[in-house]
């Protein structure tokens, strides 16, 4: 997935040289993928997000390079912030506040809905649920589940437990995977 691969190898890039000397702890660093990194400095060493620097300072004539001992992944709330087709999600995990929880470590599964499945609710409904956080709330956290869920760890009829607390149902019909009725149109990234 060349796509995928790019906007990973994107994420490990700043543009700017910055030289380990210019690190500070708690540094925010935008990516050229879109999404920003944290820099950590400790008794054990500086990290970028969860990965240690090994290497420092190897000057490029274009850069420098900072080696790591981990790849970086985006997050969740990351991927969705720098999708195109996510705008009304990422507002809508924003207005709840959810962008906190999306963007914390541990395993997560969200089904993402794209704007064109929210444009696809009768007039008014989307801006609606803006005005209702609570309910809101509910909605999102109906399409997140509380552990990684890959697309080869389903099966057809598949119940789902929510961050909620409520279910959905898995269907796999003509190679298709559906989750309740809303059909899976993009997996694992």
């Amino acid at each position: 997935d060349s796509a995928q691969l790019t906007n990973i190898l994107l994420y490990h890039t700043v543009g700017d040289s910055i030289l380990a000397g210019d690190l500070t702890n708690g540094q925010i660093m935008t990516t050229l993928q879109g999404s920003d990194v944290t820099v950590t400095i400790n008794p054990s060493g500086v990290y970028i997000n969860n990965a240690k620097i090994t290497v420092i300072n190897i000057i490029a004539s274009n850069g420098v390079v900072h080696v790591i001992d981990a790849v970086l992944l985006p997050n969740i709330y990351d991927i969705v912030s720098t999708s195109n087709d996510h705008t009304i999600l990422e507002t809508a995990i924003d207005t709840c506040g959810l962008d906190v929880a999306l963007s914390s470590s541990g395993s997560k599964t969200l089904f993402a809905p794209t704007d064109a499945a929210f444009n696809a609710l009768p007039n008014g409904t989307v801006a609606a649920l803006l005005n209702d956080i609570p309910l809101l709330t509910d909605i999102l956290l109906h399409h997140v589940v509380g552990s990684n869920v890959m697309a080869n760890m389903l099966s057809n009829n598949q119940i789902v437990t929510t961050v909620l607390g409520s279910n959905v149902t898995v269907t796999i019909n003509n190679g298709m995977v559906f989750i309740d009725n809303a059909m899976v149109t993009v997996n694992d990234l």
